[in-house]
């Protein structure tokens, strides 16, 4: 179980800080929001802001920002039993990770510091399964930001974006090259990293967006199944009801029956 001890989120140190410790007999787990000056064994070291940082239980912790306000996420924890916890997901230790972009990591860090304040008979509970969804996205998005470049990364989250949009039909494309010319990449490239990245095609994802869009149409609406199937950017209403019996296992009209 992992048991948070102390939390900070964009915890803001007046006039610099200057943390020089031989140790807390806990992990420490930090986000540098500004430039930090990190001791690395033979010297401090500046690391740029948006810099993840984790220090091995009883490893001496020494990092600093002399001039000027200081800005980070700080997480005292411990973990029980550790069974190699860390190694397993490829998180190093005393060493600067990267991501392209901190967002997803930030906003668990701000919902696990609002739950380290509330109370409850589950609330540790919460706090453990919070905080090992935390690690484990930062396992993945590290991996991903070491593997692959900030361009790709940028990629992966427009895309990221746009699915949902297209799975909730707030965006319904024409077609895969609209999306491909949105984002200035060719089309068999598009094809190709968005089946990296979510396992799967875009063209099926535009289907399901459709096929979603027209069983909500078909459930609450009084349009007819050919207005729908227009609604839903299907010109033709045997391909409509085709790809709507292979989704739902029955042709649009035994769907609102």
């Amino acid at each position: 179980m992992i048991r948070i001890a102390k939390i900070g989120y964009q915890y803001v140190n007046i006039g610099g800080i200057d943390i020089n410790r031989e140790g807390t007999g806990d992990y420490l787990f930090l986000f540098f929001r500004t430039p930090t000056e990190v001791w690395m064994g033979d010297g401090y070291q500046v690391f740029p802001e948006n810099t993840y940082f984790l220090y091995q239980k009883g490893m001496p912790q020494r990092y600093r920002k002399l001039n000027g306000h200081y800005i980070n996420d700080w997480i005292h924890f411990d973990i029980e039993p550790y069974d190699n916890y860390f190694e397993n997901l490829g998180i190093p230790f005393q060493t600067p990770m990267h991501l392209h972009d901190s967002r997803g990591i930030s906003e668990m860090i701000s919902d696990l510091f609002m739950e380290y304040f509330d109370v409850g008979q589950q609330h540790e509970i919460i706090m453990d399964q919070k905080a090992n969804v935390m690690f484990h996205k930062f396992s993945d998005m590290y991996q991903f930001s070491q593997d692959n470049g900030a361009r790709l990364t940028n990629y992966r989250m427009k895309l990221f974006e746009m699915r949902k949009k297209i799975q909730n039909y707030e965006y319904c494309p024409k077609g895969v090259k609209e999306i491909a010319e949105l984002l200035n990449i060719s089309t068999p490239y598009l094809q190709h990293i968005y089946k990296e990245f979510f396992g799967t095609t875009i063209t099926k994802d535009i289907i399901y967006g459709r096929i979603e869009h027209a069983v909500h149409l078909l459930s609450e609406t009084e349009y007819s199944v050919t207005e729908i199937a227009r609604m839903c950017g299907y010109e033709n209403l045997e391909h409509f009801s085709r790809q709507f019996k292979k989704m739902k296992g029955c042709p649009p009209s035994g769907y609102r029956r």
